[in-house]
């Protein structure tokens, strides 16, 4: 795709592209010590208090040692924003489990992922 091709309204829809542009953002921060059978409770929480009550999905996850993810819109061609990521960023700090907080600036979520 060069910058000098043109598409029309359709096909940029489909191509997530221009005006329909879908955007997202990763995080990762580390665990003081392993959840064990908390780690369940604080994945609820964090998708309950941050994602689903702010119309975001995640996918991510953790393996005792981290916890990271990839936040994106919901619904399709949904808007996500610098204040979704400062909400996620927000709630991360506050938790006492976790340590080296980092959010990723937005970018596309579709293309530039070599």
């Amino acid at each position: 795709m060069t910058a000098t091709r043109r598409y029309n309204k359709r096909q940029l829809k489909k191509k997530y592209l221009g005006e329909f542009k879908e955007l997202c953002f990763l995080f990762d921060a580390k665990l003081t010590n392993p959840l064990g059978t908390d780690w369940e409770t604080f994945v609820d929480r964090f998708l309950a208090e941050v994602i689903e009550a702010n119309g975001l999905a995640f996918g991510g996850g953790g393996d005792g040692k981290e916890f990271s993810g990839f936040v994106g819109a919901y619904k399709r061609y949904g808007k996500v924003e610098d204040s979704h990521r400062t909400l996620v960023r927000e709630w991360l700090e506050k938790q006492s489990q976790l340590t080296d907080v980092n959010v990723g600036e937005l970018r596309d979520a579709w293309h530039g992922w070599d």
